[in-house]
């Protein structure tokens, strides 16, 4: 186990205050994106839906990144904190994942007249999703 030389009370009066500030400022980012940033010229107000979609997409494969080294370091070592790193990065990634396929159908339709395309991209996505979604299921039984 490792120490720090950091005071522990200085990092529970500094906790509350960088959540409330973390809130404040995605509440302004929202504000910004959703008010005061222009629509596109092309797509107009639909584009603000890239706000979300695109974050949520990078935090989603950015959480099954992080559940394959994990899911990697407990099979080359067997320590459980990698496992738990592993289920808890799946339980995030899942939920980004379907909010990255929700608001890509939401942005799809307006810009190319359907709710969903057979691209690969979008059914590598949504095969993800379902193979994260069993390793969760399974993961509970």
């Amino acid at each position: 186990m490792t120490t720090t030389t950091f005071p522990r009370l200085l990092t529970v009066r500094i906790r509350p205050a960088l959540g409330v500030a973390s809130v404040a400022g995605a509440l302004v980012a929202t504000a910004m994106a959703l008010l005061w940033a222009p629509p596109d010229a092309n797509q107009g107000d639909v584009q603000r839906v890239m706000y979300v979609h695109v974050p949520s997409a990078w935090t989603a494969y950015l959480a099954f990144v992080v559940v394959f080294l994990s899911s990697v370091g407990w099979l080359w070592s067997k320590r459980p904190a990698f496992d738990a790193v592993a289920v808890a990065s799946a339980e995030i990634g899942v939920l980004f994942t379907a909010l990255a396929l929700v608001t890509g159908s939401i942005w799809a339709k307006p810009t190319w007249g359907v709710w969903w395309t057979w691209e690969p991209r979008l059914l590598t996505t949504a095969v993800m999703f379902v193979m994260y979604v069993g390793y969760l299921l399974l993961r509970g039984l």
